[in-house]
């Protein structure tokens, strides 16, 4: 009985483990999902204003 129970423990104690490491994952996960979506914005805001300017600059020449 007393093996079941330290076997128990064990269990217990790597699930805990590994709850607090997808926990960590999942953060991280979610951190680089929201710097992307960041520079994604940032890149189509870039590439209108260049359009923009370059249509400017075409209706002037």
């Amino acid at each position: 009985m007393y093996w079941f129970l330290l076997f128990l423990g064990v269990v217990a104690v790597w699930l805990l483990v590994l709850a607090l490491l997808a926990k960590k994952l999942w953060g991280q996960g979610k951190a680089l999902t929201r710097e992307l979506a960041a520079a994604q914005s940032k890149l189509e805001a870039a590439q209108s204003g260049a359009g923009s300017a370059r249509a400017g600059q075409d209706a002037r020449n």
